[in-house]
């Protein structure tokens, strides 16, 4: 298995987030968020992994939970980040 990276791109108040594997990608989006939530992002719902990217849909969670941590990471440090497993959000509160 190839190390994974994420990354974070910016346009405006939104932007992408980039999971790769090697020559392997899974695009998702995230926008700015209102009252606790920082913001919020998805890189699709599990049946939309079957699809596009079935060669990760048995670790579908622990690819969220490691954009997740990459985001924190990279973006929000001292926030916290809650997982909708089904839907693929990703929720960052401050």
């Amino acid at each position: 298995m190839q190390p994974s990276t994420v990354t974070i791109t910016e346009e405006g108040r939104s932007g992408a987030v980039i999971h790769m594997e090697g020559e392997k990608r899974i695009s998702g989006w995230w926008e700015f968020a209102g009252g606790d939530a920082l913001a919020i992002g998805s890189t699709g719902s599990a049946s939309e992994w079957e699809g596009a990217h079935p060669w990760a849909v048995e670790r579908r969670i622990t690819i969220l939970c490691f954009e997740a941590d990459a985001v924190l990471r990279q973006k929000a440090s001292g926030c916290s980040a809650g997982i909708e497993e089904e839907g693929g959000w990703i929720t960052l509160w401050r």
